[in-house]
């Protein structure tokens, strides 16, 4: 017989891991794999496709691929509260998408705290929401808001939507993710 002979290896080329940034000590508990989370990083959903995003309310950049310093903590033990101002998603089916219906050109002041007060009369929120311009501070008319339960979400969905608040018309919808 022929003796076989063994098919030739390709030297690969080698990838260079990226530059490790030096983590503080205080962080250890990080992987070192991971950068620092950027808090200028926000997720969000594309409410014509439902498609998951990524907005950085610093540069204004929006992109479909996570960033790399988009590492928020996974739970809210540092004690400072600004975890606990965004808050958090609730269950399936009890997360809105929510519009305040405005011209172009128009501001509006409408913030947070509006959003709670007002969406808070259905149920327990547990986050509410605006997206807001990080150059100018003003709203940009839409956000979310999320309660402890599917139930209080529909009874807000029902009584908001084609209303009227603080001078404005309302739209709300499920988020794409909870389903429509």
């Amino acid at each position: 017989g022929q003796p076989q002979q063994q098919p030739q290896q390709q030297p690969q080329p080698q990838q260079q891991p990226p530059p490790q940034q030096r983590q503080p000590a205080a962080s250890s508990a990080q992987p070192a794999a991971r950068p620092a989370h950027n808090p200028a990083w926000s997720e969000q959903v594309n409410p014509e496709n439902g498609h998951t995003y990524y907005w950085n309310n610093s540069t204004c950049e929006s992109t479909y691929t996570r960033p790399a310093d988009y590492n928020p903590p996974t739970t809210a033990s540092n004690g400072t509260g600004s975890t606990a101002a965004q808050g958090s998603k609730g269950p399936p089916g009890a997360n809105l998408f929510v519009v305040r219906k405005m011209r172009r050109g128009e501001y509006d002041t409408f913030g947070d705290e509006d959003l709670r007060r007002e969406f808070g009369r259905y149920g327990t929120v547990l986050r509410a929401g605006m997206m807001v311009d990080s150059e100018t501070g003003w709203s940009k008319g839409y956000g979310f808001v999320s309660f402890s339960n599917a139930a209080d979400a529909d009874a807000a969905l029902a009584a908001v939507h084609g209303s009227w608040m603080d001078g404005r018309e309302m739209k709300v919808e499920k988020t794409h993710k909870d389903g429509q």
